[in-house]
């Protein structure tokens, strides 16, 4: 570190804290309540904690709000004063707040004596989320559920193309069908579902067994996936954060860790508060710094009022060496005139006794040795006007090299943040493999074939059910009471009450007689055999039985002794649902590996992983439907093809069509022009039918070298103030070395020292 940075090191002022600012948010579903506590430190969005309930009715909301923020409050001494907003989209008309939910909203800060921020739709503030997590404009369709509800969001290419809130049925796939059968304008619908809320996890399962390609317009089976939890909230907060700082970011962290660094930061504070009301004992480094609770500004002013023990030596050994400076010049000021200048002089040939203050005796000392300390004495040989001349040319040359180096050594990087025009086109491109050039006005640009042939396994638990187990089986006794023979045959049913059972062989039974004691039926045995398994055909003798075709009046027939040997057991099978769900997991993986291949077969082209037609070549099952198995396989080669095209090809045709609505004073920087394409049909030929989106940015046109003549050897609220009055500029960021005390910081003299960077925030 040069002496120029170590310098201010030295003062004895110093920048105070900044006092942290934190909020509340609170996100409003349809039938959940869900409260976080966040803080922006620099460009970081922090969640603090995170608490949610339901709620039945309107009514509910202020209250289950207030014990929300009591709870992600906790015991943290701090108070948010302001409140951020997250709505279900039915709340809203023409992004507009509907009355009666603004008068709610209204009633809620007056109750909870909180500041409104803003309010965002819960959909609009996930879009927002997504795009900047992934750093392009999302499409897909998102799927909320809570517990009696679900909420459906189709998005495309970061524009929101409707929501949907309906209530939920047994099966989660069928309600998803049926919300988007309602998206009649939509020709394709994105090939991805992001699923969040309650029970995702188990749900998953269900959905990737639905059959989608049925009723829906899918181009190919969507690929499913899992949002992170309390994904609402914290979409709600980063869109807050982002309208207060464009350039906040959010990481996601483990609440517990947050909520851990919170009470360190706590503890330090109440360290900080001892050492400034007891002084210190030992010297330690002041590395920990903690909250500021209360009044921040009065605390920090405090705090400077009492210096560091490092601190606290230097300004002893500077008073010592001061106090020294001073008794010596007051010595000789006593001293008298001649002898001022010189030390006291001793007799030739006589000693001199020096007291020894520790031991009370005396030692002589030879005139001759005290004559050679005098020679050699720097205050002997040196006049006090010649020192008073040589400290005055010291502190000169100190404030010369002082001055040169805040002339020469400061540097600074100002960032000027300009606000680009946003000009967003929409049009159909085709990427046709016979075009050789781009033909802008037709908007074709050239194609080009591709396939590969990926191969992959995967495993899938099973989780059907079947029962398995022998029939029962017995003898009966059938009375015929016709006057005729009768023959039954081999299979035919006959029923207990609601069990049913299978004749074993054929069987004739003779007619009936009469005698001197009445007519007796006619009688026949055989045996019969459960058409299930399971213990229920375990009847007991006597039973009584029925025969198919035959009414009671002429057949019946009896159990001959009891009924045994029917078992069952509940074993897990493969389903037909396992397979699919396995069929489609497997899928979206081989297609995903497809894209890769491709893409670093040719790293030049722009390859989109929905475009890619699928031939399944070959796939084997390790088991079949309803084969006993906790788990299995799926081994599968699919063979994928598409159309790639450039991607400078495609921007080409961007440039074409906003170069004219460029307006005076700003330029097109193809950089900073992105595209998305949603994919509306892939054609025999080969021929790739998009619908790109276009979102060009227009940047201002800047004088850099103006600039930094008007802004050199400024304070920096100076230098901000005139970025401000400039056109078209959002903002700034200066970073100055070194580090120098508020009231000398300023922007170099020089104007070479200064570097401009322009660019978005």
């Amino acid at each position: 570190m040069s002496f120029f940075n170590n310098l201010t090191q030295f003062l004895p002022f110093r920048r105070k804290q900044e006092k942290k600012e934190y909020f509340f948010a609170i996100n409003i579903g349809v039938e959940k309540l869900t409260a976080s506590l966040w803080i922006i430190e620099g460009t970081e969005l922090k969640i603090l904690d995170i608490a949610s309930d339901n709620y039945s009715s309107q009514d509910e909301i202020i209250a289950v709000t207030d014990k929300l923020l009591d709870q992600v409050l906790g015991l943290k001494e701090i108070e948010p004063q302001k409140i951020l907003f997250g709505v279900p989209h039915s709340w809203l008309i023409d992004d507009n707040l509907k009355d009666e939910y603004l008068k709610l909203l209204r009633g809620l800060v007056k109750e909870l004596e909180l500041t409104p921020m803003a309010y965002v739709a819960t959909s609009n503030s996930l879009i927002h989320f997504l795009e900047k997590q992934e750093g392009v404009p999302p499409t897909a369709i998102l799927v909320g559920f809570e517990k009696l509800h679900l909420t459906v969001t189709v998005v495309r290419a970061g524009k929101l193309d409707g929501v949907k809130i309906i209530a939920r049925g047994e099966n989660s796939g069928s309600d998803i069908e049926k919300a988007l059968l309602t998206f009649t304008d939509i020709e394709t619908l994105p090939s991805k579902i992001l699923v969040y809320g309650a029970e995702v996890q188990e749900l998953k399962s269900q959905l990737l067994s639905f059959s989608w390609m049925s009723k829906l317009s899918f181009l190919h089976f969507p690929k499913i996936d899992i949002l992170g939890d309390d994904i609402e909230i914290k979409s709600v907060c980063l869109a807050g954060g982002s309208e207060m700082n464009s350039g906040v970011s959010y990481t996601d962290h483990p609440l517990k860790q947050t909520e851990r660094k919170v009470s360190l930061e706590e503890e330090d504070l109440s360290t900080l508060e001892k050492s400034e009301s007891q002084p210190p004992e030992t010297s330690e480094k002041e590395d920990n710094f903690g909250f500021v609770v209360g009044d921040v500004e009065s605390q920090i002013k405090s705090g400077d009022s009492h210096p560091t023990q490092s601190e606290q030596k230097i300004s002893e050994s500077e008073e010592d060496q001061i106090e020294t400076s001073q008794s010596l010049v007051e010595e000789e000021s006593e001293m008298p005139e001649e002898t001022r200048g010189e030390e006291f002089m001793v007799p030739q040939g006589q000693s001199v006794e020096i007291e020894d203050f520790e031991q009370g005796g005396s030692l002589p000392v030879s005139p001759q040795s005290e004559e050679h300390k005098r020679k050699f004495s720097l205050r002997r040989f040196i006049p006090r006007k010649l020192t008073n001349l040589s400290i005055l040319s010291g502190i000169v040359l100190s404030l010369v090299l002082l001055l040169g180096a805040y002339i020469f050594l400061p540097k600074a990087e100002v960032k000027i943040f300009v606000e680009p025009k946003i000009l967003e086109k929409d049009a159909q491109v085709v990427a046709d493999p016979n075009q050789k050039t781009v033909n802008e006005e037709a908007r074709v640009i050239p194609g080009q074939i591709i396939d590969v042939e990926v191969s992959g396994s995967d495993k899938e638990s099973a989780s059907g059910k079947r029962q398995i187990g022998d029939p029962a089986k017995g003898t009966i006794v059938i009375y015929n009471k016709t006057s005729s023979s009768q023959v039954v045959s081999k299979g035919t049913n006959i029923s207990s009450g609601n069990i049913k059972f299978t004749l074993d062989t054929s069987v004739t039974i003779a007619s009936q007689s009469a005698s001197d004691s009445g007519i007796t039926f006619g009688k026949a045995n055989t045996t019969v055999t459960a058409v299930s398994i399971g213990a229920d055909g375990n009847l007991s003798s006597g039973s009584d039985f029925t025969v198919s075709d035959y009414g009671v009046d002429k057949l019946d027939a009896k159990a001959e002794g009891n009924f045994s040997g029917g078992t069952s057991k509940d074993v897990t099978v493969v389903s037909s649902e396992d397979e699919q769900r396995l069929l489609a997991k497997l899928s979206s993986d081989l297609r995903q590996q497809a894209q890769q291949k491709l893409q670093e077969k040719f790293p030049n082209k722009k390859i989109l992983q929905e475009a890619l037609s699928e031939q399944i070549i070959s796939k084997s099952y390790s088991k079949n439907i309803n084969d006993q198995a906790s788990e299995f396989s799926l081994n599968m080669t699919i063979k994928y093809k598409g159309t790639a095209f450039d991607d400078t090809d495609l921007k080409t045709i961007v440039s074409k069509l906003v170069t004219t609505q460029i307006p005076d004073g700003f330029e097109l920087d193809l950089s900073q022009t992105e595209t998305q394409a949603d994919v509306s049909k892939l054609e025999k030929d080969g021929k790739l039918i998009f619908l790109a989106r276009f979102k060009a940015k227009l940047i201002p046109k800047i004088d850099i070298d103006k600039i930094r003549n008007q802004i050199k050897f400024k304070t920096l609220t100076e230098v901000e103030n005139i970025l401000k009055g400039m056109d078209n500029i959002l903002g700034s960021e200066i970073n100055s070395t070194p580090n120098l005390p508020k009231a000398l910081e300023r922007l170099p003299i020089l104007s070479k020292n200064i570097k401009i960077e322009v660019g978005l925030k």
